[in-house]
């Protein structure tokens, strides 16, 4: 499994999870209203499911949010 996060403009992220076979999930990350108001605590939320990565990550740029650089 690997995950890929995603952040739009507002600082709402979401995550590009990849599975050992291929078929990939986007679910809903935690956003910084999240932190502010104490619901952190509420979990994720699967919003989209795709057979391959690039239309998911399709999917993502389309919905505004670019991939974060971890360096």
């Amino acid at each position: 499994m690997n995950v890929e996060v995603w952040r739009d403009a507002h600082g709402t992220e979401w995550e590009l999870v990849i599975l050992g076979d291929g078929d990939c999930l986007v679910r809903q990350g935690i956003n910084d209203l999240d932190r502010a108001d104490g619901d952190v605590r509420e979990g994720v939320e699967v919003l989209a499911r795709f057979a391959d990565a690039e239309d998911a990550r399709a999917f993502l740029w389309d919905e505004g949010f670019d991939p974060v650089r971890e360096d």
